[in-house]
């Protein structure tokens, strides 16, 4: 059937060329039949089988189970398993067991009424010593899994989540300045938020760049500024310039791609305004500047034009972005006002409990720290604060007198709070059980008067910035990373 459809088909083409002066002769033509469809698969299995045999009956008589490399491959079915190659050589070698003192060891331990063992006996031995003093792991068992294999190694695989609530791990590690030491005051200290950089500043006119890795700590850079003693210094939140404030009608930037410091003017006409304290927005839109007599300055982080001034019936001593629509400020009288910075608008106010004078105010995304002249900082939910009666969650009275920094940990569990009118008055609050740290610092850390504080973004250090122009660091061992 196959040879007379090909010759057709090979007429057929004949007649379509046409050969020229050739007189075509008539040729006979037929109609192929139609094969039923199983009538075809037949037909293409008998082909099948004239070409590559009987492939069904092929398999059936092979033996898989029987293969030339089969001690090469092991499917583990999750019993016991024999050892794929062992040396028989090395089972039966005689180990003397006085030659060094490691061995020396094993004998008075456990092998002592034999001088050698053969290398198959000193393994048994050794398993056995292990399991006595180890126990049998979960993992090599026929029971054990991938889970519980990870789950045998969680300190090698995960970070614990919870801080510990009795004690914290803290180390000391090399002064963050110790290879350009200040001689005045730090008024700031601070963590670059992606890179390991830090700087300090203060009464010594000059910004220091440091290098952090606990050990070293490399001097990167130093700027000097004339006749501009730094109150306050902080990042931009995209980490590109550092911003320094002093009690000047002016401040600076520095632009830490081009090393270069820029001078800003104020605002003409505004003597109640002063650069000496601000904070940024999370968002990096908006720089808030606290003047004098309820006078609070917005500017833009990117131009560092006037945006709008805020003005308040109370002096303000303190401010924070709560939320990127959001400022809160709070000064004399006890009070904290919240503003919209889309109307300018107040949209709520309360008076922190039991305070006459507010000087240091902080958030998380869960709390907020306010912090009074009496020493207290009363720590409530976030959402509260927006009650006109707020209730805390607990005041810590630690402290006795002014409290100048409020500073939450990047994951809100750790807040820092710190007065410099007395020494060593440092302490960090655990925020899982709204208690003190027991047993850090202690009476031997050499804090003196602490001017500033702050935590590495991923709280892995801690920075203390005090009177003597010492920038102490510290390592928190339950963060891993910096």
């Amino acid at each position: 059937g196959i040879n007379a459809e090909y010759g057709i088909q090979t007429n057929l083409r004949m007649l379509r060329r046409g050969a020229r002066g050739v007189t075509s002769t008539p040729i006979e033509t037929y109609e192929l039949p139609k094969l039923d469809p199983l009538d075809q698969r037949e037909e293409v299995e008998i082909l099948e089988e004239e070409l590559f045999g009987n492939v069904e009956q092929t398999f059936e008589k092979a033996d898989f189970g029987k293969s030339v490399d089969e001690g090469l491959f092991v499917i583990d079915r999750g019993s016991k398993r024999k050892a794929v190659w062992s040396d028989e050589e090395e089972d039966n070698r005689e180990i003397e067991l006085s030659n060094n003192n490691l061995n020396k060891k094993l004998r008075s331990q456990f092998i002592a009424n034999d001088s050698s063992v053969t290398g198959k006996d000193l393994e048994d031995k050794l398993r056995s010593q292990f399991r006595k003093i180890h126990g049998t792991p979960t993992w090599t068992t026929s029971k054990g899994s991938q889970s519980s294999l990870l789950a045998s190694t969680g300190q090698m695989t995960q970070i614990s989540k919870t801080l510990p609530t009795k004690k914290l791990a803290v180390s000391r590690c090399k002064n963050l300045n110790a290879r350009k030491a200040a001689k005045c005051a730090l008024q700031a200290l601070e963590f670059h938020p992606t890179a390991s950089v830090g700087f300090v500043a203060g009464y010594a006119k000059s910004l220091d760049l440091f290098e952090v890795d606990g050990e070293n700590n490399k001097h990167l850079h130093r700027t000097h500024f004339t006749n501009f003693p730094i109150d306050c210094a902080r990042f931009t939140t995209d980490g590109t310039e550092v911003i320094l404030g002093s009690k000047r009608p002016h401040f600076y930037t520095f632009d830490l791609h081009k090393c270069v410091a820029t001078k800003m003017a104020g605002i003409r006409n505004r003597p109640n305004l002063h650069y000496k304290e601000f904070v940024l927005s999370r968002d990096g839109q908006y720089l808030g500047f606290q003047g004098q007599e309820g006078l609070f300055a917005v500017f833009s982080a990117k131009d560092k034009q006037l945006v709008k001034c805020l003005q308040h019936r109370q002096r303000i001593n303190c401010s924070s972005f709560l939320t990127e629509n959001i400022i809160i400020t709070a000064g004399a009288g006890g009070f904290c006002t919240l503003w919209d910075n889309r109307s300018w608008k107040t949209i709520s106010e309360f008076q922190d409990d039991g305070a006459l004078n507010v000087t240091a105010i902080s958030h998380s995304d869960g709390h907020v720290a306010v912090g009074s002249d009496s020493g207290v900082v009363n720590i409530y939910q976030r959402d509260d604060i927006f009650k006109t009666r707020s209730t805390p969650l607990r005041a810590v009275m630690n402290l006795t007198t002014d409290i100048d920094k409020c500073v939450f940990n990047s994951t809100g569990e750790l807040l820092a709070i710190s007065s410099k009118e007395i020494k060593h008055s440092l302490r960090l609050v655990n925020l899982h059980p709204l208690k003190v740290v027991p047993n850090w610092p202690t009476a031997k850390t050499p804090l003196s008067h602490v001017n500033s504080v702050g935590f590495s973004p991923n709280s892995g250090y801690i920075g203390v910035g005090n009177s003597k122009g010492k920038a102490l660091l510290y390592k928190l061992t339950h963060y891993s990373n910096y």
